[in-house]
């Protein structure tokens, strides 16, 4: 598989000022291999024919894709896919923004975000830069974080120290620059955006995949070598601001979730909020903890609580993913029992990505067991991962969902693979009985 990029400047639509470094790919080209009677040496090169240009948001069978606004009059989720050049590799991007106080600002994330990621060398190189940027937080935007530019060279120094010790890939972690380049990202996409728009906000959960590894010789005559095919490991990095969410699929089925809810609630959240800002916690009349009047204490956008401590900058989590014999192979037993989601190896089955519209309604063990159940029901064929996330956000409308839903459904090397256990079927079904329209008319 090779990328299609189109280099050279251009003018965002929605913010024709803002002029960016160059066009981002939204899509994957496909070498088709010509297949013959006889196996290939190991030193024999594949014959290639042509090439198949697919939009990432078209591609059903690995990337699934749907959003409602359910009974809302309006939709203010938004997600976006897209191929970045970060340091001359090829990084596979999504995510999904649950906006609030209207639109404006899930789409400016949609449009920029994902480019504002890749074209942030000098903010990751130069360290004035990244003094200017914080500097406009602490001057223009005030309270929390004048305090918290006190404190800038302790962020700084963790984004960066914040990588994978893992043996034998030590160089190309080293050069791996994502976990120090997304949060500064981030917090200038946020300080572009509110000189722009100042009512809404939006929530956002980022997926990041770059092969760090492929075994050549057993990928023959196989051409790619992207987190979705065998014989590759690749690094996964997860950026989280609010309570979108990512849920990560393992091998035995198990939903496990790679991101905590950014609420009043969370002592991580309460302890930073209370180390840099004044005591803005407050009990709403159904005893629920908020922060001023909101239940999340980080967002893009919501400048009018930027003061207060809301912050754009988001929670970094990284693990590795991929084909569980080459893990084996290329990390040591405590590299796998610490670096790989439930200390299990690879083979993940998927990754979601998900707004508080599904989460509020499902769990996360819930969603996933839609996804493998209809995948077990309807076949590979029927059941793209494209088929599966149209599933999930049908069941949340169908048992009465009351917030915009919106899904992602990101297919890994161990899809189909996963037991034949259904784990929630009858919470599903007790749920589905409660909501029956004709029992409840009856």
């Amino acid at each position: 598989m090779s990328i299609a990029f189109v280099y050279g400047c251009r003018i965002s639509k929605r913010y024709p000022s803002l002029i960016l470094c160059r066009h981002i790919s939204d899509s994957v080209v496909f070498t088709p291999v010509v297949r013959s009677s006889s196996i290939p040496s190991n030193t024999e090169k594949p014959k290639l024919e042509g090439k198949l240009r697919v939009k990432l948001l078209k591609s059903p069978s690995h990337l699934g894709h749907y959003t409602s606004r359910v009974n809302r009059p309006y939709n203010e989720d938004n997600y976006s896919a897209n191929v970045l050049k970060i340091k001359d590799k090829e990084v596979f991007n999504f995510n999904i923004f649950d906006g609030h106080g209207g639109d404006q600002c899930c789409k400016y994330l949609a449009d920029n975000l994902a480019l504002n990621v890749e074209c942030s060398d000098d903010l990751v190189k130069k360290k004035k830069a990244r003094e200017d940027l914080v500097k406009k937080y602490a001057k223009n935007v005030g309270g929390y974080w004048k305090r918290w530019f006190k404190h800038r060279e302790k962020a700084f120094e963790a984004w960066q120290a914040s990588k994978l010790s893992i043996k034998s890939f030590k160089k190309d972690i080293e050069k791996n620059d994502i976990a120090f380049r997304v949060p500064l990202s981030f917090l200038n996409t946020d300080y572009e955006f509110f000189q722009k728009e100042q009512e809404s906000g939006s929530t956002c959960t980022s997926a990041y995949f770059q092969t760090i590894y492929n075994n050549p010789v057993k990928s023959l005559p196989v051409v790619e070598n992207y987190y979705f095919n065998r014989n590759t490991i690749s690094l996964l990095t997860i950026a989280h601001v609010g309570d979108t969410r990512a849920i990560l699929v393992d091998k035995n089925g198990l939903a496990n979730a790679l991101t905590v809810d950014h609420h009043p609630s969370n002592p991580l959240e309460s302890k930073r909020l209370r180390r840099y800002a004044a005591n803005f916690f407050m009990t709403d009349s159904f005893g629920e903890e908020r922060f001023i009047a909101l239940a999340n204490t980080r967002a893009f956008g919501d400048v009018s609580y930027k003061e207060m401590g809301v912050t754009a900058e988001p929670e970094v989590t990284q693990l590795i993913v991929g084909d569980s014999k080459e893990i084996s192979q290329m990390l040591t037993t405590d590299e796998i029992k610490k670096y790989t989601v439930g200390g299990l190896g690879g083979d993940e089955c998927f990754l979601i990505l998900c707004t508080d519209g599904v989460t509020n309604v499902l769990t996360d063990q819930e969603i996933a067991d839609i996804i493998m159940t209809h995948y077990k029901r309807q076949g590979h064929v029927k059941a793209t991962p494209q088929h599966c996330a149209k599933e999930v956000i049908n069941f949340v409308e169908y048992v009465g969902g009351d917030d915009n839903a919106t899904i992602l459904v990101m297919r890994l090397n161990g899809w189909g693979n996963w037991p034949n256990i259904d784990r929630t079927g009858e919470l599903r079904q007790q749920r589905l009985d409660d909501y029956n329209p004709r029992r409840n008319s009856g």
